[in-house]
């Protein structure tokens, strides 16, 4: 199917407008996913291996997904796969019947989500190199909208039509965002005739590369072993609904997409990528370490809402700072290494949540989190750039 060719402005909105139909497609169903897990009979080991199948299936098709991009030269038919794998991925969800096919069905959305490596390089060819940390702020703004918006809904939805609602509804969101995407063009680069491990082998080793990749895999163990994993069981122990589980990720998610979008644009040119980030994380740091001693849901929202701000500092930056002078044909490569790396922390951080949480508890969890936040911003401390950065 052929489109008339559109300016460049059009489809980097049009890019954009998917891009909150396709996280919405993967984040409708996140309040009530644990919950809905334990309603299924899942102990907390298994709630963990559930959520952290969604990484586990990151972690294995990323960087290969990255390195087939730059050999073939094309970002789109990845980013149309993965909304077709996320559309299979909801169906499956909302049919399991028992936590052990839902965790199959959460790996599979893990491998839509892993053509966010195409995804996001797509974007950025739109923008100069120099712009790197402002074009991911601009995406990450839109993804954090759309996760912001669709986690809302869908615990109402949970709460007013039942459990599967969410999950039908990705399915149809799926759809709008590969028709989004189909209208846009893209301009296919060389195919890499000299791709060898050797070249493999100097992306992934790039210093500054490497730094960013370890300090948001340290970051993502903690998201989502709190916030995607066990904070909307802690709310329900707590008293709340599913449409107060809902709010709290709406909340969770409005304040971080601001602070995403300020990252790059305002904060980090005025106060420097080093100070930016290890501050974000010593902010989300304090608020996991005090989770466990709220007892009614109103606070937890506000807490976790101040400490989602903090948090949404750190990630645009250190994305941006992952792609930052490297070669156009090996950026997805590059992209593909990072994202693989920190969905490392998305795999272990439910996984081994899961088990501290049967052996001591919630409390267990959090105070886990938070020394993770703190080694985090130890590392952005002594190993970032400062306010100027330089190709490395």
């Amino acid at each position: 199917m052929k489109f008339k060719k559109l300016s460049p402005a059009v489809e980097k909105n049009l890019i954009l407008i998917s891009t909150i139909f396709y996280w919405s497609a993967l984040y409708i169903y996140v309040p009530i996913l644990s919950p809905y897990a334990k309603e299924l009979g899942g102990s907390l080991t298994i709630i963990g291996l559930v959520i952290s199948s969604y990484g586990l299936t990151q972690l294995l098709f990323r960087f290969p997904i990255g390195i087939w991009s730059d050999n073939t030269g094309q970002r789109k038919p990845f980013v149309v796969s993965g909304f077709l794998f996320a559309l299979v991925s909801c169906i499956g969800l909302a049919l399991s019947p028992n936590p052990w096919i839902l965790m199959i069905f959460r790996g599979l959305s893990g491998v839509s989500a892993s053509m966010w490596v195409a995804y996001t390089v797509m974007y950025s060819s739109y923008f100069h190199d120099t712009q790197s940390t402002r074009s991911m702020s601009l995406i990450t703004f839109f993804t954090g909208l759309s996760q912001m918006i669709s986690t809302y809904v869908g615990g109402n939805l949970a709460e007013k039509y039942g459990w599967l609602t969410p999950f039908y509804w990705g399915a149809g969101l799926s759809l709008l965002g590969a028709l989004t995407i189909l209208p846009v063009s893209e301009n296919k680069l060389e195919k890499r005739s000299n791709f060898s491990i050797q070249r493999l082998l100097a992306v992934a080793s790039r210093k500054r590369l490497l730094i960013v990749s370890i300090i948001t895999a340290l970051s993502q163990f903690s998201v989502f072993v709190t916030v995607y994993g066990f904070l909307p069981i802690y709310a329900t122990d707590i008293g709340a609904s599913k449409s107060q589980l809902g709010t709290l990720m709406f909340v969770i998610h409005l304040t971080q997409t601001l602070s995403m979008y300020l990252a790059g644009t305002y904060i980090a040119p005025r106060f420097g990528y080093k100070i930016t980030v290890c501050l974000s994380y010593v902010c989300i740091a304090f608020v996991t370490i005090i989770t466990p001693y709220i007892h009614s849901i109103h606070p937890l929202i506000i807490a976790s809402g101040l400490g989602s701000f903090g948090r949404g500092f750190a990630y645009p930056i250190l994305m941006g700072l992952a792609i930052q002078g490297v070669p156009s044909e090996d950026k997805a490569t590059a992209m593909g290494f990072y994202q693989a790396v920190y969905a490392i922390g998305m795999f272990l951080g439910p996984a081994i949540g899961g088990f501290i949480g049967d052996a001591f508890g919630l409390n267990g969890v959090f105070f886990c989190a938070s020394i993770i936040y703190v080694t985090a911003s130890v590392m952005s401390a002594f190993m970032l750039p400062g306010r100027k950065s330089q190709n490395s």
